[in-house]
């Protein structure tokens, strides 16, 4: 476990963001904030900080609830994100590599976390903000946390097979 994946995380989120991609270095260097991209891929990475995620498949895909349901986002900002190209290449890959009924197949596996998820959204005092103010980088991610109502999913909580991808 990463310590910005505990509850009470005393980092700040520029701290959390740091032992985010140290922990996830090849990530990292593909998705870094470009002119194109203003600070919109940092602020997907703190969506992981916050909601406690790291960055495989499934939890991914747990994340997209979080944010979904619990952010407070502008579409043509997250469409921004789908535009990105190596977010694009990135699709093309997983498409090719796990197919489309994959997807399908981490969905299903995933049903009862992300519904788990989406009632806690509804728990919160106030949706996280998707394109995050800077201050909120200086901010401890226990406080932050404890200001929006977000209650991690524990790790007993998260229990689901990994995908297991055909080499």
């Amino acid at each position: 476990m990463l310590e910005y994946q505990d509850q009470n995380c005393s980092l700040t989120l520029q701290e959390g963001l740091n032992c985010y991609y140290k922990a996830f270095p090849e990530s990292t260097e593909i998705l870094k904030d470009s002119t194109d991209s203003g600070t919109l891929l940092r602020d997907h990475d703190c969506t992981h900080v916050i909601f406690g995620l790291n960055i495989s498949i499934e939890q991914e895909s747990i994340l997209d609830t979080w944010v979904l349901w619990g952010s407070k986002w502008e579409l043509k900002y997250l469409l921004g994100y789908q535009k990105l190209p190596q977010i694009k290449q990135l699709y093309k890959d997983l498409v090719n590599e796990i197919g489309y009924f994959g997807f399908i197949k981490i969905l299903w596996k995933l049903s009862g976390i992300k519904r788990k998820v989406m009632f806690r959204t509804f728990k919160m005092k106030k949706k996280w903000p998707f394109k995050m103010p800077e201050e909120y980088l200086s901010m401890k991610i226990s406080d932050l946390r404890e200001m929006h109502g977000i209650k991690v999913l524990l790790p007993e909580e998260m229990k689901y097979i990994p995908f297991e991808r055909v080499t």
